[in-house]
């Protein structure tokens, strides 16, 4: 597992510093369903690249532990600001004073989930990198190919390429933020604050 570690952390090497959230879970069509009591999920937050590193070990014994889940692990495309997570979590917070009695108790019992989705709201970020999910590739073009083309349009739009990655479905394309209606949807999905796909 060593090996697996090394390569992640390797792969990732520009996202695993500072403030980050890391995730494992199941998607709902792999039995990942909200209702279901087997259900594996669980997020901790990191706040420097020791910590990702102890807590993608963790994640990965995990998922060792569960092939039949086929749990995958992300992570924050983007560095969080943790004080600022702090102030959307305290304005949440003030708000449940204003709930009735069963969601007020209910957001104090699950206290620790509230903050981690203070810190992962778009307004916590420290920067804004965008993530274009592709899944769908035509059966006409060949992988490379189409990538290719797809990496053509986001120079013609402007769009800074970061980093691409191989996903179970597709790929991923991590930009810089550009005017995202020049993108032609046709391609993928844009995601402003998305979570990388660390291991599926």
């Amino acid at each position: 597992m060593t090996n697996e570690i090394d390569t992640i952390m390797e792969q990732f090497n520009d996202f695993v510093d500072g403030v980050r959230m890391i995730m494992i879970t199941q998607r709902s069509k792999e039995g990942g369903k909200m209702n279901n009591p087997d259900k594996v999920s669980k997020r901790k937050i990191s706040s420097n690249r020791i910590e990702f590193e102890a807590i993608l070990k963790e994640f990965l014994e995990i998922k060792n532990l569960f092939p039949e889940k086929q749990l995958r692990i992300y992570g924050s495309v983007n560095e969080r600001n943790f004080e600022k997570g702090i102030r959307e979590f305290k304005r949440r917070q003030l708000e449940a004073d204003y709930y009735d009695h069963e969601s007020k108790c209910n957001f104090y019992l699950d206290i620790k989930n509230r903050f981690l989705g203070s810190i992962m709201k778009p307004g916590a970020r420290v920067e804004t990198k965008f993530l274009i999910d592709i899944d769908d590739i035509p059966s006409y073009w060949t992988n490379e190919l189409y990538i290719k083309s797809i990496e053509e349009h986001l120079k013609k739009i402007g769009a800074e390429i970061i980093k691409k990655y191989q996903t179970k479905n597709g790929v991923h394309i991590i930009t810089k933020p550009f005017n995202p209606s020049l993108f032609n949807g046709k391609f993928g999905e844009i995601k402003k604050d998305a979570l990388l796909l660390l291991s599926y």
